[in-house]
């Protein structure tokens, strides 16, 4: 049984340790906006009175935005919906007027014929730059440009090749693929003449292809540049129509048998197929992205601002001096009415501290921000492990006043005072789950580093603090005169 105490008590220690050497090496939390300053806005869709926000393409504007921002190389922005407007927080960003520029240029949806496909390892792949580069690029209607396709399906994906031919591997063996560049002519067509676009199921009953409707003008377009593909198609040339989404190729659909040259597709409608097996996501996907060209949301600012750090700085070091003085005062308090117990429980609260902070740093690897809110949901903590620890001492002087020894009061009140917490702890947690899905912004903040600290407090209350009482109990450095210290001094008092 003592072996058992001891292993879960270093066990803790370790991992404590562990968190330290890993904070020690330079990892920090990554600081949130009003920490580290940056670009806020909040962001409206231009609506008719009376018309609503189709929540489908609102997120399509989201997900467009999102890869803007990535080309800034804005480290863990936030960009979500927040009803029918859009939160963007870029921390580190002072630029404003590049985030207008980039933020707030219109999606623009082109169809252009493909005027060659570059796959990696070929000397045009490199040359012509990153895919990023050829997205940020300047396109006109009447350009002959290379772009890079979305890449997110294998069939716009190719492997890497040696200088032998053979395909290249990861470290991992996993096959590296790069997406696919595609050299495009003129614009033939755009968003304008899109009229409307869904998935449907194949004809055939196997996958799912994108039923495209046109205008009046979309449609003649569209049948002259499929009967010039066409053509290409029966002398062996590229027959591929590209569609273009805000620089990136979203698709590239060659011409079917059946498509005549000299006729195109004709009746300002198309079937452009996509596969996909029994999931749609494919199809849906592709008939957002035509939707979206073709009714393009219109965003206006309500807020778009610079934020300073400083407020933010000033208010984390005020933060910080109050945890430190709380936790001292709390430190005192614990010594003074507990003694070896109360050293106990300050130790648990420096595993606790060192335990959240690496915890918080290693999120911020996965795009946590820690924000003034997340700061108050860890010094709050702060109090309520302490609490869990005064639980658990107050029903042991309980045990040991009703006669019990030592060891068994040790015993019977943790069994008790662990209900207690687990039952609190249980709600707090509970709170902090509804309130991260519910709210949004430095709220959700709060919320996780709430809910990370209550299931830590409950951790360390059984693996250490237990233990700990546990070993102190079998000894004779835990006595009833020591344990009712605080008690004696409060009489004397």
């Amino acid at each position: 049984m003592k072996g058992k105490l001891v292993a879960s008590m270093l066990t803790v220690l370790i991992l404590a340790a562990a968190s330290g050497v890993y904070l020690g090496l330079g990892n920090t939390p990554q600081l949130g906006l009003d920490l580290k300053g940056g670009i806020s806005a909040i962001l409206s869709p231009v609506v008719d009175e009376g018309e609503t926000v189709d929540t489908d393409i609102l997120d399509q504007t989201i997900e467009v935005i999102r890869a803007r921002v990535d080309s800034l190389g804005v480290a863990e922005p936030e960009i979500a919906r927040q009803g029918e407007d859009v939160l963007i927080q870029l921390p580190g960003l002072q630029d404003e007027a590049r985030a207008r520029e980039v933020i707030g240029r219109t999606a623009k949806l082109t169809f252009r014929p493909v005027e060659a496909i570059i796959q990696p390892g070929d000397p045009r792949y490199e040359a012509t730059g990153t895919c990023s580069e050829l997205a940020e690029q300047r396109i006109d209607d009447e350009d002959t440009v290379v772009l890079c396709s979305a890449g997110e399906d294998a069939t716009e994906r190719a492997p890497v090749l040696d200088d032998e031919g053979n395909p290249v591997f990861d470290e991992d063996g996993n096959l590296v693929e790069l997406p696919i560049k595609y050299e495009v002519g003129p614009a033939a067509l755009g968003g304008p003449e899109v009229a409307d676009a869904l998935a449907v199921l194949s004809q055939t009953g196997v996958g799912f292809d994108v039923q495209l409707d046109l205008t009046s003008e979309g449609g003649d377009k569209f049948a002259s540049v499929t009967s010039d593909l066409a053509c290409r198609r029966d002398q062996g040339q590229i027959d591929n129509l590209a569609i273009v989404l805000d620089g990136v190729v979203e698709s590239a659909p060659g011409m079917q048998v059946g498509v005549a040259c000299g006729e195109g597709i004709a009746g300002g409608s198309a079937i452009i197929s996509v596969g996909g097996g029994d999931d749609d996501t494919e199809a849906q996907n592709l008939a957002l992205v035509l939707r979206t060209g073709a009714l393009p949301i219109t965003l206006e600012p309500s807020t778009f601002e610079t934020v300073s750090p400083t407020l933010g700085a000033e208010s984390l070091q005020a933060g910080i001096l109050a945890g430190a003085i709380g936790l001292t005062l709390v430190a005192i308090y614990l010594i003074f009415f507990y003694r070896w117990l109360g050293l106990v429980s300050i130790t648990a609260l420096l595993v606790f501290g060192s335990l959240i902070v690496g915890i918080i740093s290693l999120l911020g690897e996965v795009g946590f921000t820690l924000t003034l809110a997340g700061i108050a949901g860890m010094i709050v903590s702060v109090g309520i492990t302490a609490d869990s620890s005064i639980i658990y001492f107050e029903r042991l002087r309980d045990e040991v006043e009703s006669g019990r020894t030592i060891r068994t009061a040790v015993k019977r009140a943790f069994e008790s005072a662990f209900r207690t917490n687990l039952a609190g702890n249980t709600v707090t947690l509970a709170a902090a789950v509804i309130l991260y899905f519910l709210a949004v912004g430095p709220v959700r903040g709060f919320a996780l580093t709430l809910g990370l600290a209550t299931v830590l407090d409950i951790l360390i209350l059984y693996f250490f603090t237990r233990p700990a009482v546990h070993l102190l109990g079998g000894s004779k450095i835990l006595s009833r005169r020591n344990i009712r210290a605080g008690e004696a001094a409060e009489v004397a008092a």
